[in-house]
């Protein structure tokens, strides 16, 4: 992501140019995304932080408070539907709640009366979900749960929405996959599944937008600076006595580096930008190609975009970097700490 250079004076006009909007956030789980698109957000949003459509994960506390009560809604709901029980006793009171299969989209109403097709005699849900998160701005959080047949195939999956009533986690959506049907990996949600990479995109591509015209104007501006420098200097070379003659040529050459450094820094922000875009549309790609029959979702437990991968190792490789420095100064210390005692033992 593109590293913010830009003083906060210029965030203002900045925000309007990308078209960025404030929204409501809070955290974001799996940081998969450059964090300087963290700062970036936070820095533009005219009302405040918004984090949400960055990547960056909420405490584990709060993934959990969601995460540890789902598969006992997942199984309370097939145990429903395969011993002919309410199905929607799992799912909110809610004009919102829906249940999928087919393509075709059932509301609460008529959940019961629907066949789940992978609740025939004999399937059983796999209890561990193959992937797992919750909402940046908290208030939802998506599973996934393979459902194997009797010989140990996947009979199918279940794509779970859950949201909290009265403060218990019940199914808000759920979408139910045979083995042939074609399923994407869940991933990191802002709030809506598959937010966050379309967004990244998107701001990336605002982004590029912004500094190609941001570095045409600064390269234009450091042109007009040139040739004024380059005006005081001939009249200072004509008549080198004159004070004031000299003062412009230091003014105006002041005024060529700062133009100069500028204009890097445009460039470089550009740069960035586009290797963002390059990495969010590989993220694209790579979720496209993940795309499988339900049969093969087992692969996608575990599974993470090459930027959270690369993004991953970089952070371990600093966490074990400031690990190996602070035993290095702690070492140092012991060692100094055991001089002096011994220094003081020889002296008595």
């Amino acid at each position: 992501m593109p590293r913010i250079r830009k003083p906060l004076s210029t965030i203002a006009a900045a925000a309007a140019a990308l078209g960025l909007t404030a929204a409501p956030a809070q955290g974001q789980y799996m940081m998969h995304l450059d964090p300087n698109l963290y700062i970036f957000a936070t820095m533009m949003m005219n009302s405040g932080p918004n984090t949400c459509l960055t990547g960056l994960a909420p405490p584990d506390k709060e993934i959990d408070e969601a995460r540890l009560p789902a598969p006992g809604v997942m199984q309370g709901y097939f145990a429903a539907a395969q011993g002919g029980g309410s199905k929607a006793a799992a799912f909110r009171k809610s004009d919102k709640v829906q249940w999928s299969h087919g393509g075709k989209v059932t509301p609460l109403a008529a959940i019961d009366a629907q066949a789940d097709p992978l609740a025939a005699a004999g399937n059983r849900l796999d209890p561990s979900a193959l992937r797992f998160f919750r909402s940046g701005d908290f208030q939802t959080a998506q599973g996934q749960w393979l459902v194997m047949a009797g010989d140990g195939t996947v009979a199918g999956l279940y794509d779970a929405v859950f949201k909290r009533e009265k403060n218990v986690w019940k199914l808000e959506r759920l979408a139910v996959f045979g083995a042939a049907d074609p399923v994407a990996p869940a991933m990191q949600y802002c709030s809506k599944p598959g937010d966050v990479n379309p967004h990244s995109i998107t701001t990336a591509e605002n982004q590029i937008t912004y500094y190609e015209k941001e570095v045409t104007k600064a390269g234009e501006k450091l042109a007009k600076v040139q040739a004024d420098h380059a005006a005081n200097k001939a009249a200072l070379a004509a008549k080198p006595g004159r004070s004031e003659l000299g003062a412009a040529v230091r003014q105006s050459g002041e005024q060529v580096r700062n133009r100069e450094e500028k204009l890097a820094k445009l460039r470089e922000s550009l740069d960035d930008a586009r290797e963002y875009r390059a990495k969010a549309v590989r993220d694209k790609e790579e979720i496209a190609a993940m795309t499988l029959p339900a049969a093969q979702a087992a692969a996608f437990r575990g599974w993470e975009t090459t930027t959270a991968k690369e993004a991953a190792e970089k952070k371990a490789k600093e966490e074990a970097e400031k690990a190996a420095k602070d035993a290095a100064k702690d070492a140092a210390k012991a060692a100094e700490d055991a001089a002096r005692a011994a220094k003081k033992a020889a002296g008595q």
